[in-house]
């Protein structure tokens, strides 16, 4: 029988580093919360078809979100009572969906996608930043933690830390914790001193920050304390339009429903706000010319993925539901689930007993249903 977790001696001691292999940490980390999700999965992965286990696992050492994802779905409508075939045929074509699901004399298809708010270029940066972290954090100083000011990468190459290093290492050993820490309860972390560097691949800024007195002889494990913080314009609405819209064009047209589940991992996708923008339209406020009654309207445009400039779009797609699962928050994930109105298959909500919003009239309705720790039977305070 194949494991998801074959038996391993060797164990990983403490956090991830930046660019650590996520199934090889879920694999080897001594973390008292990753060994329970490591025995949640493996419970799932138990109860996965054997002849697609191989492919599932291989999967899941490549690209873990992934993965993941289509085991969580797979657990979802088994415990939601639906008999479940994994990358089910179709006529005329090799491509195939995830699942075909059925209950009693009823059948979907279900399509599983992972959605960030970064492009595979942006991606190539991240990794190459977070190798850039990792080597940085070799750095060994007593008595402080470092703040990244400030860090740009002048070329395409991936700078060395050797000389960077040094640098910091002599200017920390020549700093006085107490003192810097006077400083900065005056002037907050411009009382921090600066360490400029700067060579022909990059160009940073750091600022030791001192530890409290108990910790001042002692080497930090971890030497960064705070990284550059990330900004961004707008939400996560176009990374999750263009995933839908890829996947409702992958097959065509079905003679039986089709719900698209898409995982929106991406910092910028805040929540119900923006996936209702993507699928209902955006919001508009508009405001009464009376002047007896200046109240503010809130009404749609014509630009969700259902109903576009006075068009019906994706009338294959019988529903979309939108999660924000990792696997550190199951129990506690929340989902978003949206009949369309215009579909031609209709989906049958109700066997789901999920929460999910549909159109009745001119008005947004949504029905009752189950969260995932009742549907999934795990406490929502079960990493605690």
């Amino acid at each position: 029988m194949i494991k998801l977790f074959d038996k391993t001696t060797k164990i990983i001691v403490g956090p991830s580093s930046n660019n650590e292999n996520s199934f090889n940490y879920y694999h080897k980390s001594n973390r008292k919360d990753i060994q329970i999700i490591r025995e949640t999965l493996e419970k799932w992965f138990s109860e996965y078809p054997e002849l697609e286990k191989l492919e599932l696992k291989n999967r899941f050492k490549k690209d873990l979100d992934s993965a993941f994802y289509e085991l969580f779905l797979f657990e979802l409508f088994n415990k939601l009572g639906f008999n479940i075939e994994i990358h089910p045929k179709l006529k005329d074509t090799n491509k195939r969906p995830d699942f075909l699901i059925s209950k009693d004399d009823f059948q979907a298809y279900v399509e599983a996608k992972i959605c960030f708010d970064k492009t595979e270029t942006e991606m190539a940066f991240e990794k190459r930043q977070n190798e850039f972290y990792d080597k940085l954090s070799k750095v060994r100083i007593k008595g402080f933690l470092l703040r990244i000011e400030e860090l740009n990468f002048k070329t395409q190459k991936q700078p060395r830390v050797k000389e960077l290093i040094s640098k910091i290492e002599l200017e920390v050993s020549k700093l006085e914790p107490k003192e810097i820490t006077e400083r900065m309860e005056k002037l907050g972390f411009d009382g921090c001193p600066n360490i400029d560097f700067e060579n022909k691949d990059l160009k940073i800024r750091v600022q030791p920050m001192p530890l409290i007195e108990s910790q001042k002889d002692k080497i930090s494990k971890n030497p960064i304390g705070m990284f550059p913080i990330e900004t961004f314009w707008g939400g996560g609405e176009n990374s999750i339009r263009q995933s839908i819209l890829k996947k409702a064009k992958r097959y065509g047209k079905f003679e039986i429903p089709y719900l698209i589940c898409i995982n929106a991992l991406g910092k910028k996708t805040s929540g119900k706000i923006d996936i209702e923008n993507v699928i209902w339209g955006s919001l508009k406020y508009t405001f009464s010319t009376n002047p007896e009654n200046r109240d503010e309207k809130m009404t749609r445009e014509r630009d969700g993925v259902f109903y576009n400039s006075g068009k019906a779009k994706l009338t294959n797609v019988s529903g979309i539901m939108v999660t924000k699962v990792f696997p550190s928050n199951i129990p506690n994930a929340n989902y978003w689930l949206f009949e369309n109105p215009l579909a031609e298959n209709k989906f049958d909500f109700e066997k789901l007993n999920l929460i999910h919003n549909y159109i009745n009239g001119n008005q947004i309705i949504s029905k009752d249903g189950n969260d995932f720790d009742k549907i999934f039977g795990i406490s929502k305070e079960w990493l605690n």
